[in-house]
């Protein structure tokens, strides 16, 4: 599994990086799903979707997008938006957030880097 973390400094940026990230899977047709910690998240980025970007919106859920609170077996691309590491197998490319929107959220990052790192994944930091 290939881990891509993508530093954000605040709320508007993860925003639209999160957005930016679901275009291109769709425009790729590459499956992508957005793995949610809890139904207000759910409901949050369900809203962000079919609002964004502004002249447009991200469909879903289709077979290239989902957003979901459990692992869809058809979909080899993950945005964990959760505050834990997943080590699930069968994913072959997992983003992740360092997420400087707050400390406490900074510290999950580095929890969830310093997990993947002992597990020997290869992690790159795209900007």
């Amino acid at each position: 599994m290939n881990i891509v973390f993508f530093p954000v400094k605040d709320t508007p940026s993860k925003l639209a990086k999160l957005c930016k990230i679901a275009q291109h899977h769709l425009e790729q047709k590459e499956p992508l799903l957005l793995l949610v910690p809890d139904q207000a998240s759910y409901n949050f980025l369900d809203k962000l979707l079919w609002s964004s970007p502004a002249e447009s919106f991200l469909p879903h859920p289709t077979a290239l997008l989902i957003i979901s609170l459990e692992l869809q077996p058809s979909f080899s691309t993950v945005f964990n938006l959760r505050p834990a590491a997943y080590l699930e197998k069968g994913i072959k490319t997992l983003y992740e957030f360092e997420d400087h929107t707050s400390s406490e959220k900074l510290q999950l990052s580095k929890h969830r880097y310093q997990t993947y790192r002992d597990q020997n994944f290869p992690i790159s930091i795209d900007i």
